[in-house]
């Protein structure tokens, strides 16, 4: 009966390695020494005590036992610990892949895109007029900044605005008098130029395209990039997000860079101009981004009237500019180069200004190094400038950049199919920056 009993004890206190089943969990018997190697040689790191709870690993020697506590591994004697409980090893389940499986994941993934697309697009359509809303009032400051840049540039405009009295040769002297000291304020004013340009170009023209950018990907305009068709829109989302807001968001951001800086060198105004919508959208519309293909897509087109010459016109006010638009407000960046202040131009030129197609005005411009006409209209007291454009020598100039168009119907902001075009990334905007200044340092200005 002793012997039976002694066998029972051996049984139940034989060590779990015995039987193959480590790791498991041991409790101490003792207060017990917990060393850093199995060796009574070893530094011994805490004592135990009895009671408490290890994990045995192992048993790199039969009277050593290799424990984990506390995320430590440490080494005690074996005789000093009594089994407790197996250490119970997670099962990580094995997930069955099934054909239906994967079918309805892909159905549902396609749902919940198709509803996420139409409430993107509603987002973005409420985001545009709550943009615009936000956006002029925040633009109060720049607006007399830009204002401000304007004037002071230029101090005794309102002085000159009306060639009365003056001889031509008085106007002479006085445009070269008037071109030297405009330099002083030039120097003066180069801060104010990097703020507004970084406002202008990298804040709102950055910003405000993004939505363009966005809308192509929730709301294609192409019908080959799934404008309708659903499967194609699908099918066609990695291909829009890479080309929209990844591609051309990116030319987009250097692009108004390298903008920032020359509008910092070479003073640059935000003006407005009064269109439609749909020459508005082929103005600032990139030529076959989204299929159209127009040749009047991505250009400046002389309109009618031409009363101070012939060319481009642009309103330092918007009020102004509203008077000649009929759905549309293009709001850019322009670089008006020199500028031909009329009040002081030839009395036989300025006599021309105010009637319909003003040629000549345009003709002595251009002959005498002027890139951009300034006249004060009496008739309606507001102050125009035409960049003149004599058989299409500035459609695709460099020198007007589209920052936004607003839709006067809806009081919001005018979406642009595909986006706006980059100015800076196309031939004729290099070649005509290339002409321009080669004509700079080669030419002898006549005042």
């Amino acid at each position: 009966m002793a012997a039976l009993c002694l066998l029972l004890l051996t049984t139940a206190t034989l060590p779990a390695w015995a039987e193959g089943r480590l790791p498991a969990w041991y409790e101490t018997t003792t207060h017990l020494n917990m060393r850093s190697g199995p060796s009574v040689r070893s530094t011994s790191q805490f004592i135990m005590a009895p009671g408490t709870r290890v994990l045995v690993i192992g048993h790199p020697q039969d009277q050593w036992a290799e424990v984990v506590y506390g995320g430590d591994t440490l080494y005690c004697a074996t005789r000093y610990l009594q089994y407790a409980a197996p250490y119970a090893v997670k099962k990580v389940a094995k997930h069955r892949y099934s054909l239906w499986g994967f079918v309805r994941q892909l159905l549902l993934t396609c749902v919940v895109l198709y509803v996420l697309r139409w409430v993107v697009i509603w987002g973005l359509s409420v985001a545009s007029t709550l943009v615009y809303k936000v956006y002029w009032v925040a633009c109060i400051p720049f607006y007399f900044l830009n204002w401000l840049q304007r004037y002071a540039a230029k101090p005794w405009r309102w002085y000159f605005k009306v060639n009365a009295g003056r001889t031509d040769a008085e106007n002479r002297r006085l445009r070269k008098q008037l071109a030297f000291a405009q330099i002083p304020f030039y120097i003066l004013l180069t801060p104010l130029r990097w703020f507004n340009a970084v406002y202008y170009n990298l804040f709102v023209h950055c910003s405000l395209e993004f939505i363009n950018y966005a809308l192509e990907v929730v709301d294609p305009s192409h019908p080959k990039e799934g404008a309708d068709d659903t499967l194609r829109w699908f099918l066609l989302l990695p291909w829009r997000i890479l080309k929209y807001p990844l591609w051309h968001g990116t030319l987009t951001l250097v692009e108004s860079g390298v903008w920032t800086l020359v509008d910092t060198l070479v003073p640059a105004l935000t003006l407005y101009h009064g269109t439609d919508c749909m020459a508005s959208e082929s103005i600032t519309q990139s030529r076959g981004r989204v299929g159209n293909n127009s040749r009047y897509t991505g250009i400046w087109n002389v309109g009618g009237g031409n009363y101070a010459g012939n060319g481009i016109y642009f309103a330092p006010d918007r009020a102004t500019a509203l008077h000649y638009a009929s759905g549309s407000l293009v709001v850019c960046r322009v670089t008006l180069g020199r500028v031909l202040d009329l009040g002081i131009a030839p009395r036989r030129i300025y006599s021309e200004c105010g009637f319909p197609n003003a040629l000549n005005v345009t003709r002595w411009g251009l002959d005498h190094d002027y890139v951009t006409g300034e006249w004060w209209r009496e008739d309606a007291g507001w102050w125009e400038y035409c960049m003149y454009d004599w058989q299409n020598r500035y459609n695709y100039s460099w020198r007007i950049r589209p920052l936004y168009v607003l839709s006067l119907s809806d009081d919001m902001l005018q979406r642009t199919p595909g986006g706006m075009h980059h100015w800076l990334f196309r031939r004729m905007v290099i070649e005509d920056l290339w002409t321009w200044f080669v004509h700079l340092m080669n030419s002898k200005r006549t005042y």
